[in-house]
């Protein structure tokens, strides 16, 4: 009703208003487009309201409602284009990481081969001067060639002793001939594997450059995208406030209590599943249990049987003792992939993170004791570095969130900000291990939070 009486007390001006609220209200009919400006658009951005049209929409109650959930939507769309842009910036930042990875173990074969083919030409040198000493040692003695020299050889006053002299050097000569060319092919096969790991090293290293350049690309399209959303987020958010009466900081708060909201109830599903899966794995241990101690049952009351068995078997064996057979190598599993920092533009600041999180403690609830588990925490999970990306799962920051985009719920800044990290990662532990020390022993059980 009161926007009713504005318009009609208006005479003139207020019909053209009405006229002005009738577009609006109709253009609120067709669903609001997104903003057409992506990061990395040459075009400046559009599809975002005017304070003309805040005031316009203010004029009628339907169409303050249509442009207040316009903007709510923008919003969302500007929201979700940072994130968007974060999280891809985090999968080049992996890939590169895996990439960096590859050539270091790849020079560490290289270093091997190299090694590799220098012992084997070593071998091969020293197998062609014992070869060639012999070749040498068997023309100095006149090695005979037919059996007119042999005879010859037999005439001499120690022709016999001579003759077996030249034959024993005429078979060292032949193996020498023999272990040269074994070693000759042998240092040609180490060449060859030699050069082609350093050609494959080579390719990896360029694989590696081409990341390391689209990773820096992805972080810096991110950077802009998360500037652009927070300066139209400062815009959108003050228009919602003027359609609905209220402030900035309400809204703001508002939009933020949603998303702790929507964050806590996914915490609460994440413990739910855990919490499942910890009873069927309990019942799978129980049950594993129960099956041992069968066969330790059964297996007792067989021995006496299983020992007349065995004694017959003695007595029945050849006296030759057979070898034992050996044992089965104890397959060790590979390490997790170690976190590492891609180093592709995020200003790491371990120092800095912690005296960050040590302030806000007291506001969860938390006593001072707390600080030392979360410490060892993030230590273990990510050594406070702002970009710890993990190659293999693609978690991210401090808090390793898994997709990195949960943090988006405390900030679009979430790539570079470890404050936003950690508002997050804080927010995550109060919901799901109830705080810090809680968080640390289930890492302790199971080198996971």
């Amino acid at each position: 009703m009161r926007s009713e009486r504005g318009v009609l007390a208006g005479g003139r001006a207020g019909a053209a208003r009405a006229a002005l609220v009738l577009a609006l209200c109709l253009a609120s009919v067709v669903p609001a487009a997104a903003p057409s400006a992506t990061a990395d658009d040459n075009t400046p951005p559009s599809g975002y309201p005017t304070w003309a049209d805040v005031q316009a929409a203010k004029a009628n109650v339907d169409s303050a409602k249509a442009e207040s959930d316009r903007i709510a939507s923008l919003l969302t769309t500007v929201e979700s284009s940072a994130a968007d842009a974060s999280a891809k910036a985090v999968a080049a930042g992996a890939a590169y990481a895996r990439a960096a990875q590859a050539v270091k173990d790849q020079e560490q074969v290289v270093a091997a081969l190299e090694q590799e083919a220098a012992k084997r030409a070593s071998e091969r040198d020293a197998a062609q001067r014992t070869a060639g000493q012999f070749a040498a040692d068997s023309y100095m003695g006149g090695s005979p060639s037919d059996p007119i020299q042999t005879l010859s050889v037999l005439g001499q006053q120690d022709g016999i002793g001579r003759l077996q002299t030249l034959q024993v050097l005429g078979d060292q000569e032949a193996q020498a001939v023999t272990d040269y060319r074994v070693a000759a092919n042998a240092a040609t096969a180490a060449e060859d594997k030699s050069r082609a790991a350093k050609d494959a090293l080579a390719d990896l290293a360029a694989t590696a450059a081409q990341q390391l350049s689209a990773a820096q690309d992805a972080q810096k399209q991110a950077e802009d995208a998360v500037a652009q959303t927070q300066q139209h987020e400062d815009t959108l958010v003050a228009q919602l406030a003027d359609l609905k009466g209220t402030s900035a900081n309400v809204e703001r708060g508002y939009r933020e209590g949603q998303a702790a909201q929507a964050a806590y109830e996914a915490a609460q599903e994440a413990k739910r599943r855990a919490a499942e899966q910890a009873a069927l794995e309990a019942q799978r241990r129980a049950a594993a249990q129960a099956a041992a101690e069968r066969a330790q049952q059964q297996a007792q009351l067989a021995a006496p049987q299983q020992a007349q068995r065995q004694a017959a078997a003695q007595q029945n064996a050849a006296a030759v003792q057979q070898p034992a057979a050996a044992p089965a190598p104890v397959v060790v599993p590979p390490p997790p992939p170690p976190v590492v920092s891609p180093g592709v533009g995020v200003t790491d600041d371990p120092a800095g993170a912690q005296a960050y999180a040590s302030g806000q403690l007291g506001g969860y609830g938390w006593g001072g004791g707390e600080y030392g588990c979360l410490v060892n925490l993030w230590n273990k999970e990510s050594s406070w570095m702002t970009d710890a990306t993990n190659p293999s799962s693609g978690a991210y920051g401090i808090a390793q969130a898994l997709p990195p985009s949960k943090y988006s719920t405390a900030g679009s800044d979430w790539l570079t900000n470890y404050r936003t990290q950690i508002t997050w990662g804080l927010g995550y532990i109060r919901d799901r291990y109830g705080s810090p020390c809680g968080a640390w022993a289930h890492e302790v059980a199971n080198n996971w939070y």
